[in-house]
């Protein structure tokens, strides 16, 4: 019954179409965006199966870091086997960011502009190549990243809200561009208390930016299914929900980030 329900609601893409896809838990994909060479490590479980839209999740890595070291270590592997749904692990280019105030440059995302951003740019090439080769749910897609990647996640929720249907950033910040999105967007902000290189009053400022576009009345509640150091603002505009946890760990990504990401993640789709 649930999963007739799914297909109904599911919104195919042109994948769907074919009669037989790739399997792997590590794919590597390339593309040409605009003239530069692009790279995305897939993870398609055997429990993804054509003709039926799976779920999509792209996973940002952080500043200096990489899409192979995420898929590495990414505690969504097992997830996507037993729940059905692809994982992306894109890998970023060249950025510079002020790191306790020096400039330092690595493989990362740009952050500081929505219009011209290439990294938003590759994102959009990235899902139409992923919806013509694979059998996606587009109301399913949905976004998380790590400090650098967790800002980008944010971005994207800024630029891309009509292929995004819900974002859960961890250790990022609040994201300095002006954000426009076009619908609300539910997200999930995990951030540690701790942390020395984002500040949780980041977070948390990204986290009333996130109230105040999304339309939320106060006041938040304790959601028990989330933990005791969570927050949830559930009456917002056109059924969003902005979800806050701060816990005791430094900048890093915490073992319960995962489980916690994908749990809220699922429960949205595109209107």
């Amino acid at each position: 019954m649930l999963l007739s329900l799914m297909m109904v609601l599911a919104m195919p893409s042109p994948g769907c179409t074919v009669d037989a896809i790739e399997h792997g838990r590590r794919i590597v994909q390339r593309l040409d965006v605009g003239g530069t060479a692009r790279e995305v490590i897939l993870d398609v479980p055997d429990a993804v199966h054509a003709k039926q839209p799976a779920p999509l999740l792209l996973d940002f890595h952080g500043f200096s870091h990489s899409g192979a070291g995420v898929w590495e270590v990414s505690g969504f592997k097992p997830l996507a086997a037993r729940q059905g749904f692809i994982t992306a692990y894109p890998e970023g280019l060249p950025v510079t960011l002020t790191l306790r105030g020096e400039a330092r440059t690595g493989a990362g995302w740009q952050m500081d502009a929505i219009d011209g951003n290439r990294d938003v740019a590759f994102v959009r090439a990235l899902l139409d190549d992923l919806e013509r080769r694979w059998c996606i749910d587009r109301s399913r897609i949905y976004a998380t990243g790590f400090s650098n990647g967790a800002y980008f996640s944010q971005l994207l929720a800024c630029a891309l809200a009509d292929r995004i249907a819900a974002v859960a950033p961890v250790s990022g910040g609040r994201l300095q561009p002006a954000c426009l999105p076009t619908r609300p967007v539910p997200i999930l902000i995990q951030h540690g208390s701790e942390d020395p290189l984002i500040p949780a009053a980041s977070a948390r400022a990204a986290r009333d930016e996130w109230v105040r576009l999304n339309g939320c009345a106060a006041p938040a509640t304790a959601p028990a299914d989330s933990g005791p150091a969570c927050q949830r603002w559930d009456q917002c505009r056109a059924g969003a929900v902005v979800e806050y946890c701060e816990e005791p760990y430094a900048h890093r990504w915490p073992p319960q980030a995962t489980d916690r990401a994908w749990s809220f993640l699922s429960r949205y789709r595109l209107p």
